[in-house]
């Protein structure tokens, strides 16, 4: 047995390490929230015709050119997490959300502006905790068990790195999984540098264009835990623990025009479209264990293969270097498609009515070209089995973005602003680990979420000197998700996998219950700047 042991735990330091597919790309990529200067986020993002704001230059390039005078800003504040955080993470945390300038240039016909800004799209900070007592049988482990029964070998790495751990036997065990418990921390940020140049063509016609530099930073912890109920009482069959470290850069073009078509009418309309961002990023440094009470192994005296509950836990671990654990891989993030009506009133109203296609199910994964350390080629422009499961899975987001901005009196301004986010999952999406990709071989986690709708809702107040002004933002966004430990099918419909059973003795059927998460999070941004 100690043979087996060491023979699995070889096997376990050759292989490499990642989690890269549909939904964890997604998520790196998902910038479906409003960040930027304090008075962009109280108007709900909607400047997209309005312009005259540095952040807006993220939605349409053409906003910069409404600037009459060169402008610097700085903005800053806290996330405040809805949801109670797991293993006494914080609940807030600092962020740090932009910081540009523009410089204004009058010409004969108008104005030519140079922007430079650095902003955050997506912050990652996130800690959560959830579970569940009532799995009626289902068990991760019979998952794991099932995928490497029917696909031998399975085209995911962890039900192979599961099963030289010993954590399951596929022949002789009965898996009677009362309940999970699953924790997860995610820290990083993806930040966006914009260059934009932008030409106002008599107060009429204002076009634009930005280059940007995407900058990301993903980091995730996290541990699944699974009980049973036996004669030992509800203990703790095993845990997985698992870190992961992704990052690298990308990078985009948006085109967008602003047009007032009535001289004597403030009414305009902005349009804008932006490519997919083209990121090149790395996974390294990743630590992966299976610690379990249990252990399976063959009695020689008897010949059978044999199942025990042991007291002190085994544990099955890799840590690799970077130069070990290491994968280069692509992802080209969905175009988007953006339109906006907006208008003011004097100087006492101004509105902001836009909206936004993105095509997430377009969503691209591939390969650079080079070769693995086994000496396979990774030369494949793009995945296409993982590209088909984005296309299956996911579907296209509509954005929906509404502002408002009353000025009471002339230095101080009152806003509010509201957002809908349509979900981009379609009804039923899992996370399949039986397509035939290079992630696959990667991959050592089954755990997935199904995001709803996101609404968020923004309020605002901004003071306005001569040439100093500062702007205080709240931001309150709504949004749950369903979590899945794993992907219930093999087990409740695959004839070979009968012999996992619920408590009670009987087979396991229906469909596995997600348990929902509250992604709701709040916060605070302050923004000082000066016009000049």
């Amino acid at each position: 047995m100690k043979k087996i042991f060491a023979y699995a735990l070889a096997m376990a330091i050759a292989a490499p390490l990642s989690a890269q597919n549909t939904f964890t790309n997604e998520l790196m990529t998902n910038t479906s929230d409003i960040i930027g200067t304090s008075r962009y986020v109280s108007m709900g993002g909607a400047m997209g015709a309005l312009g005259a704001e540095i952040s807006a230059l993220n939605n349409n390039p053409a906003s910069i050119a409404l600037f009459r005078k060169s402008d610097v800003s700085m903005t800053m504040g806290a996330q405040i997490q809805g949801a109670t955080p797991a293993n006494g993470d914080p609940r807030a945390r600092y962020t740090f959300d932009q910081a540009g300038f523009v410089a204004a240039f009058k010409n004969e016909i108008g104005f030519v502006n140079v922007a430079l800004n650095l902003q955050k799209k997506a912050n990652y900070g996130n800690s959560f905790f959830t579970g569940s007592n009532s799995l009626n049988g289902f068990s991760q482990a019979a998952h794991l068990a099932a995928l490497y029964g029917e696909f031998n070998p399975p085209t995911a790495s962890l039900p192979t790195q599961a099963y030289n751990a010993y954590l399951y036997d596929i022949e002789n065990v009965a898996f009677r999984s009362s309940g999970f418990n699953f924790n997860r921390n995610t820290k990083g940020n993806l930040y966006g540098l914009d260059l934009n140049i932008s030409g106002n063509l008599h107060d009429r016609i204002f076009l634009g264009a930005t280059f940007g530099i995407d900058f990301l930073k993903y980091k995730t912890s996290q541990r699944y835990v699974e009980y049973r109920d036996d004669s030992y009482g509800r203990i703790q069959d095993y845990d997985i623990v698992s870190n992961q470290n992704v990052s690298g850069t990308g990078f985009n073009f948006k085109l967008g025009a602003i047009v007032r078509p009535i001289e004597d009418n403030p009414l305009r309309f902005g349009f804008a479209i932006e490519t997919p961002t083209f990121y090149r990023l790395s996974q390294k440094d990743s630590f992966y264990s299976i610690g379990s009470k249990w252990m399976s192994y063959h009695d020689k005296d008897t010949g059978q293969n044999r199942y025990e509950y042991i007291t002190t836990p085994g544990e099955y671990w890799l840590y690799d270097s970077t130069d070990d654990n290491y994968l280069e891989f692509n992802v080209y993030s969905p175009w988007k498609f953006r339109a906006a009506i907006g208008s003011t009133y004097e100087t006492f109203i101004a509105w902001d009515v836009e909206y936004e296609y993105s095509l997430n199910n377009r969503t691209r994964m591939g390969y650079p070209d080079g070769r693995n350390e086994y000496g396979q080629s990774t030369s494949m422009d793009t995945d296409k089995a993982i590209n088909d499961v984005t296309q299956a899975m996911l579907r296209g987001v509509h954005n929906v973005r509404v502002g408002l901005e009353v000025k009471p009196i002339d230095n101080l301004a009152l806003r509010a602003g509201y957002n809908f986010y349509s979900s981009p999952m379609k009804s039923g999406a899992f996370f399949d680990q039986s397509v035939y990709s290079y992630a696959m071989e990667f991959t050592l986690g089954t755990d997935y979420i199904n995001l709803s709708a996101a609404n968020i809702f923004t309020f605002g107040v901004g003071y306005r000197g001569k040439r100093f002004y500062a702007d205080l933002a709240y931001k309150y966004r709504s949004q749950t998700g369903d979590f899945y430990p794993f992907e219930d099918s093999y087990q409740a419909n695959g004839a070979s996998e009968a012999q996992f059973q619920r408590p009670d003795g009987g087979v396991v059927t229906g469909t596995l219950q997600p348990t929902k998460l509250n992604l709701d999070r709040h916060n605070i941004t302050f923004t000082v700047g000066y016009r000049f």
